[in-house]
């Protein structure tokens, strides 16, 4: 199972937790997240954030469930949910 994160370009909520899954993760869902950035896939970016009502970045997408309190402890919750790797 993976998890979808939307993203974009001069975002610095995205650059923080990009940061955090990359440093504070240790990379560990990395094979998991796919990332969909605005700027390089602008036409599944907008399907998405249409579909589940998406407002703010980042946010997560998993099965029908939407994450956009990026703070660590939601995060991890999320991923562990999703992904299913602790």
């Amino acid at each position: 199972m993976s998890v979808k994160l939307l993203t974009k370009n001069d975002c610095p909520q995205c650059a923080q937790l990009k940061m955090f899954l990359k440093f504070g993760l240790s990379n560990k869902y990395e094979s998991d997240i796919e990332i969909v950035n605005k700027e390089d896939n602008k036409d599944l970016f907008e399907k998405l954030t249409a579909e589940y009502g998406i407002l703010t970045l980042p946010a997560f997408i998993g099965a029908d469930e939407v994450l956009t309190r990026t703070q660590p402890t939601p995060v991890v919750a999320f991923l562990e949910k999703h992904v299913g790797k602790k």
